[in-house]
């Protein structure tokens, strides 16, 4: 087993909660101590190495803002090297007050109790967060309640 207990309950939910926080708040620094040096996120049209996480949190934060993250489900291998989760993620796009919501499933790979890779599945085409350019904003309701 890894040196940290991501399958017991509640140091997997302290992780994931760790986690949730560095993007609500913009501040990787705590959930840093999760990651493994050679960790990767990869997210549709996204690929972020570990060395690059605390600027694109930042960033994520200073573009998105009122972030609600509600951890639906999660559970780990009995050797406690993997990860599953599944968890709701709701933003609001600080230009404009689109909000959406997007349920993503996140695969998660352990080596020596950090994390090697972050793997989300989400549906792009209703979120309100576009770093390339592509995504459609077709569904983001603005805060008026008008579709954009």
């Amino acid at each position: 087993m890894s040196e940290r207990a991501f399958n017991d309950a509640d140091g997997l939910m302290a992780m994931l909660e760790r986690q949730a926080n560095a993007w609500k708040t913009g501040d990787f620094s705590a959930a840093s101590a999760d990651w493994h040096p050679d960790g990767v996120l990869t997210a549709p049209g996204n690929r972020v190495p570990y060395a690059a996480l605390p600027e694109t949190i930042r960033r994520f934060h200073s573009e998105y803002g009122d972030l609600d993250v509600t951890i639906t489900n999660a559970f780990a291998s009995t050797d406690g090297s993997k990860l599953a989760l599944e968890w709701l993620w709701t933003v609001t796009r600080r230009r404009d007050g689109a909000r959406s919501s997007t349920p993503d499933a996140i695969l998660v790979d352990l080596e020596d109790g950090k994390i090697l890779s972050w793997r989300e599945y989400f549906d792009t085409a209703l979120a309100v967060e576009d770093y390339h350019g592509t995504a459609s904003d077709a569904g983001a309701v603005a805060k008026d309640g008008a579709s954009s």
